[in-house]
């Protein structure tokens, strides 16, 4: 028998934690931040949790003894699987002892160690303290009583993984999050095959796509990224001003889709300065080919006030911490690769025709470069392939406010990271799992829709509840 107990992912996008008990083995399938749980008692950057009693009184993290750092005694867990580099899948792991191994891909770990780099280092950020060992797509890892085969799948991140995992009660499949609209969709179609060929007991699978009523950036969704680079390019060749492209975090096939549009159409690239340095160390990695190097794009600086004056006076160096520092004290970026300060912004804005600018966060992009005055001239592109609740500290309404505030045009280009109710029905009926659990969405039920349910029974799991599989 095997026990699988449900800490995160349970009616809400994202937070996955799933604790897999088989014997005398225990293993978290993933270990998330809950945006959406967090949201209810905290407020970034005002209001955040001190330390990890702030996570426990507010319930948003079980108190799992001889877990977290600092504890003492035999560990609770043998190890945590992370499925890819998305915190709502591993922003818990920084508050993990130091004795409990993190198995993952190697792009993964890469893109954590790469993106924890742009952090401030504060309580919950910091990582130098865990051991990181590799799972390789076509290899098996042995963890004691269970045996694990992680598959590369395609996702809006590259490197992401599922798991099928042996154990004494059977096959179960951990999904992560995967999908078939993208460049890459080849990885989920071999991970689709290899189930059919499996007895599947168990499949704890994803379902962010299903929604009672869509939500609104939703009805503008592509049907894959290939969509996506026509519809961009559609709306920069209509545009006559500045173009802000709003993406997701660390989406780089994306980056590399809009840059080769933006150089099609003859204007220089901006980046956000953090994206830019997960950029510039990703392609260390050779985790991604094609993607634009030093000085195809510029970089855009932070607004960064000068201390001890009253006055808002903005430096290009002095202050400057984490990614920033390291790129403005690299030999091999030019100083007039990067653009920043009031100079900088207004020589775009006197000429918007040439530039696109892209982003993770169009709202600090949007308040750093409207003038006081003055509208931005230009269109706005909605490229988001996550829901606005995953990673993204701001709500769909306060960015169409600024949108509004700036007298930006609205346009869409974007498609899912995630499979669509469709493509999840057809591979649920494929592989004819005997027990199905959903996970990663806001509507489980919906699942119902979607299953044979002479072939295979629906569990709707609650939140802390132990589920046996036999």
């Amino acid at each position: 028998m095997v026990n699988l107990t449900f800490f995160g992912g349970i009616e809400e996008i994202g937070g996955n934690k799933v604790l897999l008990e088989d014997k005398s083995t225990r293993v978290f399938l993933d270990f998330g931040t809950p945006f959406s749980k967090e949201k209810v008692y905290f407020q970034w950057p005002e209001l955040r949790p001190a330390n990890i009693d702030d996570l426990f009184k507010t319930n948003i993290l079980p108190q799992f003894k001889n877990f977290f750092r600092f504890s003492k005694g035999e560990p609770f867990v043998d190890g945590i699987l992370i499925t890819h580099a998305h915190m709502d899948h591993y922003g818990y792991i920084p508050l993990v002892r130091e004795d409990i191994p993190i198995h993952t891909g190697r792009y993964t770990r890469d893109l954590i160690k790469i993106r924890n780099r742009t952090y401030y280092q504060t309580w919950d950020r910091k990582i130098g303290h865990l051991e990181f060992k590799e799972l390789k797509t076509g290899r098996s890892k042995t963890i004691k009583d269970i045996t694990v085969y992680p598959f590369s799948v395609d996702h809006s991140v590259p490197g992401a993984h599922a798991f099928i995992l042996r154990t004494s009660a059977g096959t179960i499949v951990y999904t992560g999050d995967f999908r078939l609209s993208g460049f890459m969709k080849g990885l989920t179609e071999t991970f689709v095959k290899q189930l059919k060929k499996e007895d599947v007991k168990c499949m704890i699978c994803e379902g962010t796509n299903l929604a009672k009523e869509p939500r609104e950036a939703d009805k503008h969704k592509l049907p894959s990224e290939g969509d996506v680079e026509r519809k961009t390019n559609y709306h920069v060749e209509k545009a006559d001003d500045l173009v802000i492209y709003d993406g997701s975090t660390v989406d780089l096939d994306r980056i590399r889709t809009v840059w080769k549009v933006a150089k099609k159409h003859g204007r220089k690239f901006v980046m956000e300065s953090r994206l830019a340095y997960i950029l510039l160390e990703t392609q260390k990695t050779g985790l991604i080919k094609d993607l634009p190097g030093k000085g195809d794009f510029l970089i855009y600086l932070n607004r960064l006030k000068q201390r001890g004056t009253d006055k808002y006076v903005e430096v290009y160096g002095q202050g400057r911490v984490n990614h920033e520092k390291r790129m403005i004290e690299d030999p091999e970026i030019a100083d007039d690769w990067f653009v920043w300060g009031p100079d900088g912004r207004d020589k775009i804005l006197k000429n918007p025709e040439e530039y696109l600018l892209y982003t993770t966060n169009g709202i600090i992009m949007m308040i750093q470069f409207k003038p006081v005055d003055k509208d931005i001239p230009g269109t706005y592109i909605y490229g988001k392939a996550e829901p606005y609740s995953e990673e993204q500290a701001f709500t769909y309404e306060r960015l169409k406010n600024w949108i509004k505030l700036c007298g930006l045009k609205m346009k869409f280009a974007h498609t899912s990271g995630h499979c669509s109710p469709e493509q999840l029905s057809e591979i649920l009926k494929e592989v004819c799992p005997e027990v199905l659990i959903p996970i990663h969405t806001e509507f489980p039920s919906l699942f119902l829709e979607l299953i044979d349910e002479k072939a295979t029974r629906i569990k709707l799991a609650k939140e802390g509840e132990r589920v046996e599989i036999r």
